[in-house]
């Protein structure tokens, strides 16, 4: 009979007890895996659900530009669109044209060399030294950033942009990591930036006259509204002018329609180019146009006014009645005249919202007076009225309320 020394025997229990371990560390690691991956993949969740939600432009840029930087953790973020006619920057004020983060591309190759074909995420790192050629797309450069996933933004089969996140750890996007959140965002985002351009460019075409290319009047209201309201935080002046066309009747029975089309649009497009970017020029209606000038006093109003009406009258709009035709004589020039009113209001404290809507209605009662006025004297001129005095809006308030009581 054969007999085992207690050493062998114990050597069956040791190897199981190894493999008992290393299966249960692998088991732990691969549940451990699975919490991170839930966790990431709420994490992304829940970043798409907020894109979800934005209806704005701005609101979209801020998102993924200023907050994704935060929320994921990341040393830098670029967004790359392809705006070839300048559209998507006319959704945008200044501030945000000069974001250094964002880019507005007029060529598609120069989007087109960072993807492969079709476009797919790509994750680069230091390491590999791909990184390398790829630098001055995230910033690489100045930022110290040692690795970075390039994100497509494809709609309808179509590159419209890219979005780059950067990260100083080499380690944060490697070429053997999963891409699977990542390419999802990507799709999130495509589809986000399409709508909120196309709720950008709906809202613009409320709040534009189409004819001539100004705000119409519901954008009137709401710019003198704000006006009124930054101007009574700021103590600012605040200017509101008034122009109507002379004789503009005679242009349409004359010439017909389509003259009197073109010479509003020229009109429009002229005052448009005179004032600074911060005031808004609007059509009220019919040949009657409002400029909302924010941080003007009395005596610079009445110096735009003079120089918009001596320049307008100094204007000549021709148009080819026979445009359709070879027959040169069927061109037509006209020039018109404008009678403008002026009004000012200096903010004093103290003010609430119902006096703040009464300094709007008042700003637009006593401009259109001036209007009148300058037609009652001839016609191409200028008349300033006075706003009520401020304490007198305050008087007739209390007055009203003294009477309710």
């Amino acid at each position: 009979m054969r007999r085992y020394s207690g050493k062998s025997e114990r050597k069956p229990g040791l190897l199981a007890n190894r493999r008992m371990e290393k299966l249960s560390s692998t088991v732990n690691d691969l549940f451990q895996k699975a919490v991170e991956n839930e966790q990431i993949l709420h994490r992304y969740q829940q970043f798409e659900l907020k894109l979800l939600d934005l209806v704005g432009f701005k609101d979209l840029l801020d998102m993924l530009i200023h907050h994704s930087l935060e929320y994921f953790r990341l040393d830098c973020v670029e967004l790359w669109l392809y705006d070839p006619q300048g559209a998507l920057e006319e959704l945008l004020p200044d501030e945000y044209l000069s974001m250094p983060n964002l880019r507005f591309l007029s060529r598609v190759d120069e989007l087109q060399a960072l993807y492969s074909e079709p476009p797919t995420v790509r994750l680069v790192s230091m390491q590999d030294g791909a990184m390398v050629d790829s630098q001055p797309l995230v910033g690489f450069g100045d930022k110290m950033l040692r690795s970075g996933a390039l994100l497509p933004l494809v709609r309808h089969g179509v590159l419209v942009g890219g979005l780059h996140f950067g990260a100083k750890g080499p380690q944060r996007f490697t070429g053997d990591k999963s891409t699977d959140f990542i390419a999802h965002l990507a799709s999130i985002v495509s589809v986000c930036l399409e709508n909120v351009v196309n709720q950008e460019r709906l809202h613009r075409l409320s709040m534009y006259d189409v004819l001539t290319q100004v705000k119409n009047r519901r954008a009137f209201h709401q710019a003198l509204d704000n006006e009124v309201s930054r101007a009574a935080r700021s103590g600012d002046p605040l200017s509101l002018l008034f122009v109507d066309l002379d004789y503009f009747k005679q242009v349409n029975d004359t010439y017909g329609h389509p003259m009197g089309d073109k010479v509003l649009k020229e009109v429009a497009q002229y005052i448009n180019e005179m004032l600074r970017k911060t005031d808004h020029v609007c059509r009220y209606g019919g040949e009657e146009f409002a400029l909302v000038l924010p941080n003007c006093g009395q005596q610079r109003a009445m110096e735009i006014a003079e120089r918009i009406r001596q320049q307008i009258s100094e204007l000549v709009v021709a148009y080819d009645v026979d445009s359709d035709t070879e027959n040169t004589d069927g061109l037509t020039e006209v020039s018109v005249t404008l009678s403008m009113g002026v009004c000012c209001w200096i903010p004093m404290d103290g003010l609430d919202d119902e006096i703040e809507h009464d300094i709007a209605r008042e700003l637009v009662a006593c401009s259109d007076r001036g209007v009148y006025q300058s037609k009652a004297a001839g016609r191409n001129c200028i008349h300033y009225v006075d706003l009520e005095p401020q304490p007198a809006l305050a008087v007739d308030k209390a007055e009203d309320f003294l009477e309710e009581v």
